[in-house]
């Protein structure tokens, strides 16, 4: 078992040796491509191709000394990762594993690229002794904080890796849903988001759900038909409306009917002239709801459609949740097109739905 005294990595041990109130370790390139990366880690894979020319000019210029310094984490005492808010049990990590802190998309750089991973037979490791969940976060985060080296986006890997959600849509693989998720989280008259990690805390049961629709694959939420209704406040509007009404077949179709309807379905759907919920979103969204009337009108939303501005939010919020909950109510009911309807239709639709849970 790895003590202060010694590192075990499979089958093999190094010794460690003591510098001020660091320990450190010599170890083979081989053994460090074995370790998994840390329980808050990012998708470090997913950096490589864009570290993969700094890393290679390192060994053209003779400085691969420069990529031989990693950091690990060697787990001494058994506990467990725990919900903050739920209780529950998420992972727990076991006396000896040993993971990776520092240095995780080196490790799938010389995975694929063996050739340079021969050049560079042995590393050094910082070893951080993790008795907690405390430890982990302490040890990682001055290597990768969101103030120095790590994005948002991939904050929110580490969470999903935290929690093991292996997310299928890719716009969720790489955490760029960050406004989605600060509206989500927000209530009406908000000036201020909650903080990344109690955002996806709050969003998770709802993410997973919104990550497997359409159930048989295909256009998603997130990669829709049309373009324009890749938007981070439709994104927030369904997660929102999954938390008030889960597990409701129509707000499923309504979210798929969103992500598979083409320009022609909407265009043919505007000849006719009446609009279901899904084509008035899909209308303003796309920019077409201005071709109502004699058309070049203005849009319903004022040009506010997909923007992520703070004065955007709550029109949009309110506009998407009011379709969203008349195709709950009702998913034949249909505009007339040529009409429209006035703002103060769907104007608080979003305050009113949170008033009607405090009720």
């Amino acid at each position: 078992m790895t003590n202060t005294k010694n590192l075990t990595i499979g089958q093999n041990t190094y010794p460690t040796v003591k510098v001020g109130d660091h320990t450190f370790a010599n170890i083979p390139v081989s053994d460090f491509i074995t370790l998994p990366p840390a329980p808050v880690q990012r998708n470090s894979h997913m950096r490589v191709t864009k570290m993969k020319p700094i890393f290679d000019k390192a060994y053209a210029a003779n400085q691969s000394h420069t990529l031989t310094e990693v950091a690990i984490g060697v787990v001494i005492v058994d506990f467990d990762d725990i919900d903050p808010d739920t209780g529950a049990v998420i992972g727990s990590y076991k006396a000896g594993e040993v993971s990776i802190i520092d240095g995780a998309t080196r490790k799938h750089y010389w995975i694929k690229n063996p050739q340079q991973a021969a050049l560079t037979p042995e590393i050094t490791a910082k070893i951080h002794y993790l008795s907690s969940m405390d430890d982990v976060n302490y040890a990682y985060y001055p290597y990768n904080s969101k103030d120095s080296v790590e994005k948002t986006n991939q904050l929110l890997q580490g969470l999903a890796r935290r929690y093991s959600w292996n997310a299928r849509q890719p716009m969720f693989a790489n955490g760029s849903y960050k406004t989605a998720l600060d509206w989500a989280t927000s209530r009406p008259g908000d000036k201020q988001y909650a903080d990344v990690a109690a955002s996806f805390n709050f969003n998770f049961d709802e993410l997973k759900v919104l990550d497997t629709l359409p159930k048989n694959g295909g256009p998603s939420i997130t990669k829709p038909l049309i373009k324009g209704l890749k938007s981070q406040s439709i994104i927030a509007a369904a997660l929102i409306a999954l938390k008030y009404y889960p597990n409701n077949a129509r707000l499923f179709n309504f979210i798929d009917n969103l992500a598979n309807i083409s320009m022609d379905d909407l265009r043919n759907a505007i000849a006719v002239g009446d609009l279901s919920a899904v084509e008035v979103v899909a209308a303003e969204y796309s920019g077409m709801s201005k071709m109502r009337g004699n058309g070049n009108k203005p849009s319903w939303l004022n040009d506010m459609a997909g923007s992520t501005n703070f004065a955007s939010k709550e029109p949009q919020l309110d506009f998407l949740l009011y379709w969203i909950i008349e195709y709950i109510q009702d998913p034949n009911k249909k505009l007339d097109f040529d009409r429209g309807i006035k703002p103060a239709y769907w104007e608080n639709a979003w305050a009113d739905l949170v008033a009607d849970e405090q009720v």
